[in-house]
């Protein structure tokens, strides 16, 4: 193993006491760094972009003297090094590139980079945060604490909040399966600081911030999806829409479809927590909606508040205090340490028992509600038939709903569409009709109905008329 062998050399040439090494070690330092495919090489931070091998080997020679800025290192010694993590061929995984399988797993908890899976390897997107490292004994939560009996209104919030929290923590390997959600009609009250707080405790690297969930649903959602937390700023969904249903499957199921440009889409497992904030409350939950706690988290600290002021200060203390990694150890122990209390469950939400007083609102404008102030309106005039352009006039401009409800709130009150030559078009349009009604030939039948054409009906009973003193 002599020929192996390198020696660091200081600026006289002369070795320095200590600072001895070899090249088995070196591959060993930068040997699950990158991972090959193809005849092409990936550094595991930035998977989507090829290498040639002199870019990995310049790559890998950058490292080594950014690491050990007075090394010197010969030719001799260089093609030694990457003759073993590429050349040669040896069962040593740990010393040689190894070969990727194309994809990428989040593993929170394991240190290693590469997991092993049948002769290749998957890249762990998770690395554990540089605070962990330090290894900090102390447990306290610090001036992060005092920022959450501000920034929540309410205690039950703030502790079923902490909870969640540390049960993420304390379960880092697995998910929860219902998200918070930070709603506050003012700006100002703490929500971005927050999510710094959640960002600095499971590790930037592991965090996707985006705004909105058009990257999460998007095509190529690899990235987010294997990122441990998620958060998502000025959350707004059309309810219905396919955003809304998929960002149901990310929250709860543990499996799902994901898809990285230039490979093929993959059902993977996936850990991740997920974090909502927004300045509009979220009428497009529906009605019994189980997947996120909605806290009204404005307070007096606002923007334009009583004490804005003060809580500004206290804002930029807790930024101060996560610049520390120390700091940021102490709030994660204290977290860890935190007993959970019987009956708490991040598996499933108990809306009966532990809904907030917004919940409870948007509860009242939820879609049922939508249907019964439909139903009550049509009941009101005795409406038969309506056309389709009606109802969704109404819907998008006296509901509060999307147009894409139409079908769904005529549905609910078992209406029938069917489509109808009326008032002197030459070409059939859609209309709705009532239960136990019909329309032949253009002409409405019914139960206790005068028989009448359906032009003459609509000329009789506009159903828009008077619509702006609803």
């Amino acid at each position: 193993m002599n020929d192996w062998k390198i020696i660091i050399m200081t600026s006289n040439t002369q070795p320095a006491p200590g600072t001895e090494t070899t090249i088995q070690d070196l591959a060993k330092a930068y040997g699950n760094q990158i991972v090959r495919r193809d005849n092409k090489f990936y550094d595991i931070d930035h998977l989507g972009t090829p290498l040639s091998r002199n870019d990995v080997e310049m790559m890998v020679l950058n490292r080594i003297r950014e690491e050990h800025p007075q090394a010197q290192l010969s030719n001799e010694v260089l093609k030694g090094l990457f003759k073993l993590l590429i050349e040669t061929r040896h069962t040593d995984t740990q010393r040689a590139f190894q070969v990727w399988n194309g994809t990428t797993v989040s593993e929170p908890g394991n240190a290693n980079r590469l997991i092993s899976s049948r002769g290749a390897v998957s890249a762990n997107v998770w690395s554990e945060p540089e605070y962990r490292r330090a290894r900090v004994n102390a447990a306290d939560p610090g001036v992060v604490g005092e920022f959450f009996d501000a920034f929540f209104p309410r205690a039950a919030d703030r502790e079923q909040f902490l909870n969640w929290l540390a049960w993420c923590l304390q379960n880092e390997a697995d998910k929860p399966a219902w998200a918070p959600f930070f709603y506050s009609r003012s700006k100002g009250t703490g929500k971005s600081t927050t999510c710094r707080v959640l960002s600095e405790l499971f590790g930037a690297a592991n965090t996707a911030v985006q705004n909105n969930i058009s990257k999460l649903t998007q095509q190529f959602n690899s990235t987010v999806l294997t990122s441990k937390l998620v958060v998502c700023e000025e959350t707004q969904i059309k309810p219905g829409s396919t955003q809304a249903n998929a960002l149901k499957t990310f929250i709860t199921d543990p499996f799902v479809l994901v898809e990285r440009k230039g490979f093929e889409a993959e059902r993977a497992r996936q850990t991740c927590c997920f974090v909502f904030t927004s300045n509009f409350a979220p009428t497009w939950m529906e009605e019994g909606e189980r997947r996120y706690y909605v806290m009204d988290v404005d307070h007096d600290g606002r923007s334009g508040g009583a004490n804005a002021d003060g809580f500004a200060a206290l804002v930029g203390q807790v930024h101060q205090f996560l610049d520390d990694p120390a700091n940021v150890g102490r709030l994660y122990n204290a977290l860890m340490q935190r007993q959970l209390p019987e009956g708490f469950s991040a598996k499933s939400l108990n809306i009966a028992q532990l809904s907030t007083p917004i919940m409870q609102r948007l509860q009242q404008t939820s879609r049922q509600t939508i249907v019964d102030q439909l139903e009550e309106l049509l009941n009101e005039r005795g409406l038969v038939v309506l056309p389709e352009a009606d109802v969704v006039q109404f819907v998008r401009k006296h509901l509060n709903a999307n147009m894409n409800q139409t079908k769904h709130l005529m549905d609910d009150l078992e209406w029938q569409k069917t489509k109808v030559k009326w008032g002197g078009k030459d070409y059939a349009r859609a209309i709705w009709v009532r239960p136990g009604f019909t329309i032949e030939r253009g002409w409405i039948y019914g139960p206790d109905f005068e028989a009448e054409r359906v032009s003459d009906y609509l000329e009789r009973n506009d159903p828009l008329r008077d619509m702006d003193v609803l």
